[in-house]
């Protein structure tokens, strides 16, 4: 059994059952779950990573094409925006003449080269429709014969070394032999958690102009741009604010001047959305992929933070090789409960 219906845990269940599991998925579809929330942003070059945690991210990314392989027999057009620009000097002439030069030298570009208005190009860093994904791995869902889904909140589990029985909003009451969690922020709410999992909501607002006038995804600093349709979708704040989804127009008209001190011609551009989303956080920014050292039959797939579209190829082969108990195809201990001082169980 599966606990959460974001992209983590979809394709996670994906994966059991393309492993021969039959899988039941049970999830709430939160607002403001950051699976539907998010831009989309596939970037392991990008940021402050440690080079092993780059590697995973890196490795993750490479598994896109066959994660995605099965899913584009459902939608031909779920595809990767390959080639992110990483704008590293925001303090130059951001006037029409930069948005002009970037026009024309955009496909001479070398990649992880300097270019003379202060941009790289990450040629396999990318971009793709998060709620499409979304769409698809539900339709997916659907026609795999060995998964079922149930839109019922979990309200308490009891984890035995052998199995867990889930308790859901709705009264039901059902038994696993194992059971995955990956319910987002929202999984330290869920009663009779074997242990406290160091896993807070961490907010993130956003909007999208009505307008589209890059043809690859741009990032400088916490700002970034990403073509979606006819729109740009630019992100995103970071707010301890809890659960919390309010917008606020003097952010997101910050954001909207931000995007525009990159590209000028998205200052006219009218907002056609704002939103907020609601990402699942650990201290160190990366997730828990991990077994319980104690109950056995419990696997964490949480706290993936910004990351989680990304990570999901690689989430969903480990989680299925743990709870197979195979031998893993990527070593987790950067990922490990372990890296948390333990917590009594709840």
């Amino acid at each position: 059994m599966v606990i959460g219906d974001g992209v983590v845990g979809l394709s996670t269940a994906l994966q059991l059952a393309r492993s021969g599991l039959h899988c039941h998925v049970l999830g709430a579809r939160q607002a403001g779950a950051a699976s539907s929330a998010a831009a989309g942003l596939l970037a392991p070059n990008i940021g402050n990573l440690t080079p092993e945690v780059r590697a995973l991210f890196r490795a993750s990314l490479a598994l896109y094409p066959q994660y995605l392989a099965p899913l584009q027999t459902i939608d031909a057009g779920l595809t990767l925006l390959s080639g992110l620009i990483e704008v590293l000097d925001q303090h130059g002439p951001f006037g029409e003449e930069h948005l002009r030069l970037e026009q024309r030298a955009i496909d001479a570009l070398q990649p992880g080269v300097l270019a003379p208005f202060g941009a790289v190009l990450h040629e396999t860093d990318a971009a793709i429709d998060n709620v499409r994904l979304v769409a698809t791995l539900r339709r997916a869902i659907d026609l795999e014969q060995r998964l079922s889904y149930a839109e019922d909140a979990v309200v308490s589990i009891d984890a035995r070394a052998d199995g867990a029985t889930v308790t859901t909003k709705s009264g039901a009451s059902l038994n696993c032999s194992r059971l995955v969690i990956a319910a987002g922020a929202w999984t330290p709410e869920i009663q009779g958690l074997p242990r406290r999992l160091p896993v807070r909501p961490l907010k993130g607002q956003m909007l999208s102009l009505a307008a589209s006038v890059l043809s690859r995804p741009v990032m400088a600093g916490h700002v970034y741009l990403v073509p979606r349709g006819g729109q740009t979708v630019v992100g995103a704040t970071s707010e301890e604010a809890g659960f919390d989804i309010t917008v606020h127009r003097e952010t997101i008209e910050g954001l909207h001047r931000g995007a525009a001190a990159l590209v000028p011609a998205l200052l006219s551009a009218s907002v056609a959305l704002a939103w907020a989303g609601i990402r699942p956080a650990t201290p160190d920014m990366l997730p828990i992929i991990d077994q319980d050292p104690e109950k056995a039959s419990v696997v964490y797939a949480v706290g993936h933070s910004r990351n989680g579209i990304l990570l999901a190829p690689l989430t969903a082969i480990t989680v299925a090789q743990l709870v197979l108990g195979d031998a893993l195809s990527f070593d987790l201990q950067l990922f490990s409960l372990g890296r948390f001082q333990r917590e009594k169980p709840v």
